[in-house]
């Protein structure tokens, strides 16, 4: 399984560059992928693309991108026979005939439960890493980007503090030129020192101008103690 792909610079880049008049704004969905359960063996039939681009694409400060004319499935499904889960690019049987619009997307609770599972089982290596990552962000998809209105309890944040941290601890940070992610998680982690030190390590007159914005917001965030993930404008 691929690492996580840090598109926060990447992605942004390119997104500024793109001329929305010549973008089309349709999607074309292709045969459905088979994904099989290796648990008790129960197939399902998931989403794929023949196009789609990044029109009206949302991007956050914790690395998540919303495009709604690029959806894509779950990278972790639960099976819907007998609830344990699985990589879905571990579990791929081929394709369907049919179409489908199913992505097998995970809340927050259950994105907590996989990962319980996978650590019971001895998930480790990129594969943790990942996982690791993808609860940080169903935290901040439940509890911020969806519009819910009840706060995180201590126990859902610590949860989240921890797995922010051990991301942070374990990825591979070496070929990332400017840490803004390291920065903005240390941030939404409530860890203030560590925030600001990465902050202080980033050479802010090499950023491009989309890249000073972003390390502005984090950095005016860090100073008044908020902690919520916020949408980057660009």
């Amino acid at each position: 399984m691929k690492k996580i792909t840090l598109f926060l610079t990447a992605m942004l880049a390119m997104s500024v560059t793109i001329n929305s008049k010549t973008e089309e704004t349709t999607m074309l969905p292709g045969n459905a992928e088979i994904v099989k359960c290796p648990y008790c063996g129960t197939e399902k039939e998931l989403m794929t693309l023949l196009s789609g681009n990044t029109f009206g694409a949302e991007y956050w400060s914790d690395n998540k991108r919303i495009a709604p004319m690029l959806p894509s499935v779950s990278p972790v499904q639960k099976c819907p026979n007998c609830g344990k889960y699985y990589f879905e690019s571990k579990n791929r049987h081929g394709e369907s005939n049919n179409t489908s619009f199913e992505r097998g997307e995970l809340s927050f609770p259950e994105w907590k439960d996989a990962y319980t599972q996978f650590l019971t089982e001895g998930v480790e290596g990129d594969d943790l890493v990942n996982v690791r990552f993808w609860v940080v962000q169903s935290y901040n998809d439940y509890f911020y980007r969806n519009g819910n209105s009840h706060k995180p309890s201590e126990e859902d944040f610590q949860l989240f503090s921890k797995l922010a941290i051990d991301f942070i601890n374990s990825f591979d940070w070496k070929p990332v030129q400017h840490p803004l992610l390291k920065a903005e998680l240390y941030r939404e982690a409530n860890l203030m020192k560590e925030c600001k030190e990465v902050l202080e390590s980033i050479p802010y007159n090499e950023l491009e101008d989309f890249e000073k914005s972003i390390f502005n917001d984090i950095q005016k965030r860090m100073k008044s103690g908020d902690i919520k993930v916020f949408k980057i404008n660009i």
